[in-house]
């Protein structure tokens, strides 16, 4: 079985812009997460896929592998999705350039989670805490007995007109077969997926069954620069 794990590092983040090359120490964040992830037992193939000529010098000052994927995407899906259109791997891994906490410990649990499971589409959900269950930027998820996700919504979910205990919150980064991955990226965004702004709704509402397993992982993904002040609190990194 082959497996890649390719990186979307796009530059023009509307929420902060340029925030795959923020320093998080000596390092650039895309840096932190490609390292990162390299490690990984099940990889075959590691790149960082970008739109950006400042992407691509940064990643190659270091020894990276990178490649110069243009177009009007839609997500970073999208993006993956035409490149291994032409480069045929059995499984692939979306891993955001927005996760400078992530290790190959992590990455291997999502792999093996789409391998064992035997699914089109896998990725990793964790316990959420009280005061992220309103918080919009923190995605939530409910689940069937078998672990495949129902819905992710940015609302708490599910609303506890009783007592319920049990709340996860979504890991974002995802596993595909490359059927799926084909499949998923031929697809328009579903009217679920441009509700809530969350691409993974587009798999659920084309009937695509998303696995999710557990980690304990503690991940700040980088949407805004007080998520990275966040990320540089936690490594206890002074933010000049």
């Amino acid at each position: 079985m082959s497996v890649a794990i390719l990186i979307p590092a796009r530059y023009s983040s509307s929420r902060f812009e340029g925030k795959v090359l923020a320093r998080i120490g000596s390092k650039t964040m895309v840096r932190m997460v490609y390292e990162a992830v390299r490690e990984s037992k099940y990889a075959d193939f590691v790149a960082v896929l970008t739109d950006d000529r400042r992407v691509v010098d940064e990643v190659n000052s270091f020894g990276g592998s990178v490649f110069e994927v243009k177009g009007n995407f839609n997500s970073g899906t999208d993006r993956i999705a035409a490149f291994v259109k032409n480069n045929r791997f059995d499984y692939i891994v979306n891993m955001q350039a927005d996760e400078p906490l992530i290790d190959a410990d992590t990455v291997d649990r999502l792999i093996e989670c789409i391998m064992d499971s035997n699914s089109e589409m896998a990725t990793l959900v964790s316990k959420a805490k009280e005061e992220e269950l309103d918080d919009k930027s923190v995605v939530k998820v409910v689940v069937d007995n078998d672990g495949y996700a129902l819905y992710f919504s940015r609302s708490r979910i599910p609303f506890n007109r009783n007592p319920f205990d049990g709340y996860l919150k979504h890991v974002g980064i995802y596993a595909y077969s490359f059927d799926a991955l084909m499949k998923l990226s031929s697809l328009t965004p579903s009217s679920l997926e441009l509700a809530e702004g969350l691409e993974q709704l587009r798999a659920l509402q084309n009937g695509i069954r998303i696995k999710t397993c557990m980690t304990d992982k503690f991940l700040i993904g980088v949407d805004t620069r007080e998520d990275l002040k966040k990320v540089l609190r936690y490594l206890e990194i002074d933010d000049g």
